[in-house]
């Protein structure tokens, strides 16, 4: 009762963000539920400051460890290789632009912050 007690503000904060991402990732499949949970998780951590270790952090941790893992496991076991292989194709386009800006913008901020560090007045 105490671990629960213990993980449990945590894990409803994390809860509270993947329904409406979840939700989200219906009305837009092609993005996703996971990325808009990164997206609101990285709006609310620019908000609310957490202590290092706390009953929230604690929650949150538990959660991104244990039930994370679990859930993909319970996921993998839903699939089967045809549906792989249509998801696949579908999402090959969305990665290689993704990894190609990356890629991009990446060397693009290199170059100009190279050039500001390294030119000498």
């Amino acid at each position: 009762m105490q671990t629960i007690r213990k993980y449990l503000p945590g894990m409803a904060v994390c809860l509270a963000i993947a329904v409406p991402s979840w939700l989200l990732g219906k009305l837009v499949p092609v993005i996703g539920g996971p990325v808009f949970s990164i997206v609101i998780g990285m709006v609310i951590a620019l908000w609310w400051k957490q202590p290092a270790r706390g009953t929230v952090q604690d929650g949150i941790a538990f959660t991104a460890k244990k039930v994370l893992q679990y859930a993909v496991i319970l996921l993998g076991f839903g699939l089967n290789l045809a549906q792989i292989a249509a998801v696949g194709a579908e999402s090959l386009p969305i990665i290689l632009t993704t990894i190609a800006t990356a890629l991009i913008v990446g060397y693009i901020l290199y170059r100009g912050l190279s050039c500001l560090l390294y030119t000498s007045p």
